[in-house]
């Protein structure tokens, strides 16, 4: 399975640098513009199936995607944003002065931060790898573009390089950038 990851394409939240969550945001202009730009980046493959997070701004860039190269779109819940918890609608310097201590393990060992009602990065990997076990079971199609958020294309990164979670900060994701991701069918079937 060759897995193409796909950041959504700009939001009002990424400029202000606020984390979004699972808030219902739409694309800017330059987010419309980066969804077509990264349409066109697919051209060169034939693409198999197309799915994406039921969050607005995915949703968006991947009916774009969807137009450009005739696919037809999946939703997937596997693939939503990371679980913010009190975090969602704040922004990074707002988090820093109100959570300093959870602030500072984020910032520097995030794999180890956990905080109620906020999802672990380790949770997130389990529930990734598992929405892409249900698709390669299901459909194990050649080309597969899934529409997403940063965290979870960082956390896949990580894992499919064997890296630790904790250099999730580490890993530089742009809106509507293509992760191409070869997998095998062996390690879909590995734990984390």
């Amino acid at each position: 399975m060759n897995l193409l990851m796909i950041r959504h394409g700009e939001i009002p939240s990424n400029v202000n640098k606020v984390y979004a969550g699972r808030s219902p945001e739409s694309l800017t202009r330059s987010g419309v513009l980066q969804a077509i730009q990264a349409s066109e980046k697919l051209k060169g493959y034939k693409i198999d199936a197309l799915y994406s997070s039921p969050i607005q701004r995915a949703l968006e860039t991947a009916q774009i995607i969807a137009e450009k190269v005739g696919v037809d779109l999946r939703v997937d819940g596997s693939f939503r944003e990371l679980e913010m918890g009190p975090w969602e609608g704040m922004s990074e310097d707002d988090v820093a002065r109100l959570y300093p201590n959870e602030w500072s393990v984020w910032s520097h060992k995030p794999a180890e931060l956990k905080l109620p009602g906020r999802e672990t990065l380790d949770e997130l990997l389990a529930r990734v790898l598992a929405g892409i076990r249900n698709l390669y079971q299901d459909d194990p199609a050649n080309n597969t573009v899934i529409v997403t958020h940063v965290a979870i294309i960082r956390v896949l990164l990580l894992w499919h390089e064997r890296m630790s979670l904790n250099l999730y900060k580490t890993i530089h994701v742009p809106n509507a950038k293509v992760f191409e991701i070869v997998l095998d069918k062996l390690p879909l079937f590995n734990t984390p």
